[in-house]
Parts: structure tokens; C-alpha cells; sequence
């Protein structure tokens, strides 16, 4: 029979402890391994790389130069716009009534005074009726009291040669001096009955002038039954149909009937910059390009400008109109306006790379008897992108880094490749 023995805990204690020992020892020596394997071949590649910069004869930064091109006498200003019409206008109705009939749809080319609906108005043509037979009521009338007048001044002219016949007679004594008296009294009768006829006359011409007046408003109230095109254009909105009943409107009263714009000649409104508000003039011939219109370039002209800078924006209101009698833009279009200004002062174009930005401001980094850096301030104009126009601190005889690295220094020594 085998005989088992027994393993007291202590020992089993001490066996465990002297086999983490050896683990914990294991992994120390496995990060060790690993931590020589990266850090000495790095090691190795820098010791490489010292020994071969100090035995190479190039010890200087190398740098790529560029000189400064000297700027264009003029300078291209692009503007974004949306085209207009040169006029617009909505129609109202002036009269009421229903819709006889319409002569013109959306899109309806039309002429000045062209009629674009009729509206009946039976009213108003019953009232003119009327007003006519008014101003003949009247005219008669008129009539009628200068015919009075003529008759009242036949009678004054009787009396008067009465009161001349009897005047003598009495003043002899051959007549009474009642009959004298009653022939006076007589003229001065008929004269006041003539200066009545007058009044009437005056009366009734002011009458007639009214009733004139009156037909005159009427006529053209049945004018407006009528509705005309104001000027040539293009409707572009037509809200009736034949059979709707219309009232004089305008517009707080509702829709109108039609929308109508002039479209031979079209605008377009863009904001000047104020750096260059002082070069646009009116007159001033400027480029249209509509991406729908590839290819094709349009030419306007500056008719107007606001002559005073937006206080918020400081940009100037310009006007610009192109010629569109052959209807190939349309209002509402997005367009791009250039200008092309003349250079007022003399400049240099360098590359946009070539300009360093930093806490000091705006430089460029130069080279001096090619081998001496030399950081210049700089006054910066147009940003044009890949290139900025320079307005001073440089001359276009300088040599300039084309990309500046930040690690150089006031006075470095350099190699010009």
C-alpha cells in the first residue's frame, strides 16, 4: 500500500509565493526584450543621421525664391446681381363691373394703349346717359335765358324812349307829372329786369359747365372699361377670367387684374465696395455673364448710382441696364457684374504662399546676396487667391522665400536652390 504524505500549509504557502516570484520575474524580463528591440534600433537611426548632417558640406536651410510681379494698370471688379425689369406695374381696375372679355394671357407680349380686357359697366353707361341729358337740359336752359335777356332789353329800350318823349312834355306842362312819373318808373323796371337776365345767363353757363364736367368724368369712367397695356412689355400675372366681377381697387383693395413688365431693357442693382465706389461712374461700360447664357458675354451701362455709401454695409447702390430686345435674359436672373477700374497706384503680385502671418503682423520673408534672411513688413490690397496684390514694402527687384518655413530667423544664413 502506498503511503500518502502530507504537505503542512506553510509549505504549500511558500511553494505558491516562490512560483509568482518566478512569473512576475518572466514578464520583467519579456518588457525588457521588447523595450530594446524599439528603443536601440531608434537609437542607432539618430546616431546614423547626426554622423550624416556633420559630414555633409550642406548645413543651411534650403530655400526656393520667387521675385514679385509688377500688377496690371487696371484691375477686374466682379459684383453679383439679380436682373430686373426696367419697369413693372400691377393693373387694378377703375371701374366696376364684369369681364366682357380678355385679350391677353401670361407670358402675352403687348404694345402701349393695347387692350387687355374689356369690363361692362352698364351703370356707368346709364349715368352717362343721363349726365348727357342733363347737360342738354341745361344747355337749353341757357339758351332760353339769353333769349329772356334780349327780350328784357327790348323792353328797357321802349321804356327809355318813353321817359325821353315824356321828360320834355312834362317839363311843359303838356302832360301830367304822374304820367312822367310813370314812365321812369317804368325804365327802371325794364333795366332791372335786363340785369336779372344777365344774372340768369351766368347762372345757367355755370350750370352747363357743370354738367359738362360731369359728362367729361363719366366718359372717362367708360374709358376705364377698357383696360390698357401702360407701356410695351411682357404680362406676367393675369388674375381674371371673362365673367369675374371687378371693383375699383388698388393695392390694399386686392388683386389686381394683370402684372405687366418691360423687359426690352433690363437692370440690375449691385453693391460697390467702398474701395472702389470713388471708380464706378456713370456712363461706365460693364461685363454680364449669366451661367445659363455660356459663352455669351452682355454688355450694360452704369446710369446711376446712389452717390453715398450704405452706413452699414459702406457699399454704393449702382445701376447697371444691358439691352435685352432679343428676350434671351430673363427677370429674375442671378448675373455676375465685372468691372474693369484702372489701377490708381503701382503694385506688385506675389504669391499667396510666399506672405507670412503671425503676431507682428503681415511680412514676407526676402533673401539678401542670396544667403541672408531678412523679414520685411508689408501692406496687403486685393486677395486674389492663389496670388495678393502687395501696395508697399517690397520692390519687384527683391527676391522673395516662395513658402517660408516657420523655423526660420531674422538674419539666417540660407542656400538658394
Amino acid at each position: 500500500m502506498t503511503q500518502q504524505i502530507e504537505t503542512s500549509p506553510t509549505e504549500q504557502k511558500r511553494k505558491t509565493a516562490s512560483g509568482t516570484t518566478i512569473r512576475w520575474a518572466g514578464v520583467g524580463a519579456l518588457v525588457i526584450a521588447l523595450l530594446a528591440l524599439g528603443v536601440v534600433p531608434r537609437l542607432v537611426r539618430q546616431r546614423e543621421a547626426l554622423a550624416a548632417v556633420s559630414e555633409s558640406p550642406v548645413t543651411h536651410p534650403v530655400v526656393t525664391v520667387v521675385h514679385p510681379q509688377i500688377g496690371e494698370p487696371t484691375s477686374a471688379l466682379l459684383l453679383p446681381g439679380n436682373i430686373e425689369p426696367l419697369y413693372t406695374a400691377s393693373i387694378y381696375a377703375r371701374t366696376e363691373g364684369y369681364i366682357d372679355r380678355r385679350n391677353v394671357d401670361i407670358g402675352s407680349r403687348v404694345k402701349a394703349g393695347q387692350v387687355l380686357a374689356v369690363i361692362s359697366s352698364p351703370e356707368v353707361d346709364q349715368q352717362l346717359l343721363q349726365a348727357r341729358a342733363t347737360l342738354a337740359q341745361s344747355e337749353a336752359a341757357l339758351q332760353q335765358a339769353k333769349a329772356t335777356l334780349e327780350q328784357a332789353k327790348a323792353n328797357a329800350e321802349l321804356t327809355r324812349l318813353t321817359k325821353e318823349r315824356d321828360l320834355p312834355l312834362g317839363e311843359q306842362h303838356a302832360i301830367s307829372q304822374q304820367i312822367v312819373d310813370e314812365a321812369v318808373q317804368a325804365h327802371n323796371a325794364r333795366v332791372a329786369d335786363v340785369a336779372a337776365a344777365e344774372a340768369n345767363i351766368t347762372a345757367a353757363q355755370a350750370n352747363v359747365t357743370a354738367n359738362h364736367a360731369n359728362v367729361g368724368r363719366l366718359l372717362q369712367l367708360q374709358s376705364f372699361e377698357q383696360v390698357a397695356a401702360p407701356f410695351d412689355g411682357v404680362i406676367t400675372a393675369r388674375n381674371v377670367e371673362r365673367g369675374d366681377l371687378v371693383t375699383t381697387g388698388s393695392a390694399t383693395a386686392g388683386k389686381p387684374l394683370f402684372g405687366i413688365a418691360q423687359s426690352g431693357t433690363l437692370r440690375i442693382q449691385v453693391d460697390v465696395p467702398q474701395s472702389q465706389a470713388v471708380n464706378i461712374q456713370d456712363g461706365q461700360k460693364a461685363s454680364i455673364e449669366v451661367k445659363e447664357r455660356l459663352g455669351r458675354e452682355y454688355t450694360g451701362t452704369v446710369v446711376r448710382s446712389a452717390s453715398s455709401l450704405d452706413n452699414a454695409a459702406r457699399t454704393m447702390l449702382t445701376e447697371v441696364q444691358v439691352d435685352n430686345r432679343d428676350g434671351s435674359l430673363l427677370p429674375g436672373m442671378y448675373a455676375q457684374v465685372k468691372f474693369t477700374l484702372a489701377q490708381e497706384r503701382n503694385s506688385l503680385i506675389i504669391p499667396t504662399s510666399s506672405l507670412v502671418i503671425d503676431r507682428s503682423g503681415m511680412h514676407v520673408v526676402t533673401v539678401q546676396n542670396h544667403q541672408k534672411i531678412h523679414f520685411v513688413p508689408v501692406v496687403i490690397g486685393r486677395d486674389m487667391g492663389t496670388q495678393v496684390e502687395i501696395l508697399s514694402g517690397i520692390q519687384d527687384s527683391d527676391a522673395l522665400v516662395a513658402s517660408p518655413s516657420d523655423l526660420l530667423h531674422e538674419g539666417q544664413d540660407i542656400q538658394v536652390r
